[in-house]
């Protein structure tokens, strides 16, 4: 199987959450980065063969259903489009691949009501790598190295790109008067590998409050975690399909405060949830965990057991059973 993917490497904290790669381990197939070769080389590479798309991008990965055999796309959007054309376009094109991949409920119904045929949708969570997130240790050296009290409260996110609202977050953390740690690219050019990850100017807002860490290591992740008091998600719901770093999160065992729409359903009842451009709310939420240690305690257990579900090595298993079903192995 070719696996069509507008770039690669993918950024990602460890091989075992490359939700490019798994469909390679799983296949035996080969990974094509469009932004690597011209289009009459792709064309010819995945002509009369199985193939799986994945992302944004015309006209391939999008086009790949034309000219593969057995074929299928994972648009990474909670939607096909918000615009009228591209709705009307990505429709068409959707629907002549033998399957579409989505990662939650909440996406396979916008899909639906988009237009794409129901019969065709599948839901596939991305991998996460529980083993190694479910351990977290490091954080008294982390607290060390971005001189941070020990005991003090910290609030933690991942992503520095517009989607993820950083100012709505740096703006509730202002509010409760809590440590802000914000993880993740920090210059544009650290990013000329990894489209689409590209910081926000938003993150450089005055405030005392915010430590921006700048790209972790795996090992520094690990330690951001288990310095963590609570973990914030404020993203927009055309860009977080999935959330790989909350499930991190939850495996680590650090509360979490969840924006309100579909993606993070599957935490109701273990997250404390918040309009994602209500700082006010989302400061209010916060304030709950820094208040009730039982909170935290029984959201964090049950959170965590829930991100046991998504390790490596289940969903590889449901990805061989996906591609068996359909005729790919």
């Amino acid at each position: 199987m070719k696996i069509v993917v507008p770039f690669y490497p993918l950024y990602v904290s460890t091989e075992k959450e490359d939700y490019f790669k798994i469909c390679a381990d799983v296949t035996g197939g080969e990974i094509i980065a469009v932004n690597r070769v011209n289009i009459i080389t792709l064309i010819r590479n995945i002509i009369g063969q199985n193939v799986h798309g994945h992302g944004r991008g015309f006209p391939f990965p999008q086009l790949s259903c034309f000219f593969g055999k057995k074929s299928v796309y994972t648009f990474h959007n909670n939607f096909i489009g918000q615009r009228w054309y591209a709705k009307i376009l990505r429709r068409f094109i959707f629907n002549h691949y033998t399957a579409i991949i989505v990662h939650s409920e909440y996406a396979k119904n916008n899909y639906i009501k988009q237009g794409i045929k129901p019969e065709k949708i599948k839901i596939l969570p991305n991998p996460i790598d529980y083993n190694y997130f479910s351990n977290p240790k490091g954080g008294s050296k982390f607290r060390m190295k971005f001189g941070l009290k020990k005991g003090e409260p910290i609030a933690l996110t991942v992503g520095t790109s517009y989607f993820k609202n950083p100012d709505i977050i740096i703006k509730a953390c202002n509010l409760v008067g809590i440590k802000l740690v914000i993880v993740g690219f920090i210059d544009k050019r650290e990013t000329r590998k990894y489209p689409g990850v590209i910081p926000s100017g938003k993150i450089f807002l005055n405030s005392n409050n915010v430590i921006l860490t700048g790209r972790l290591s795996k090992e520094e992740l690990l330690s951001a975690y288990d310095s963590a008091t609570v973990y914030i998600n404020s993203s927009d719901s055309d860009g977080e399909n999935f959330g790989i770093s909350v499930y991190e999160a939850a495996a680590a065992g650090v509360p979490l405060c969840l924006p309100d729409y579909g993606t993070f359903d599957i935490f109701n009842g273990c997250a404390l949830f918040h309009n994602n451009h209500n700082p006010e709310q989302l400061a209010l939420n916060i304030e709950k965990y820094l208040n009730n240690k039982e909170l935290c305690k029984t959201n964090s257990e049950k959170a965590k057991k829930i991100a046991s579900q998504f390790d490596y090595s289940i969903v590889r298993s449901q990805f061989e059973q996906f591609y068996k079903e359909i005729g790919i192995i």
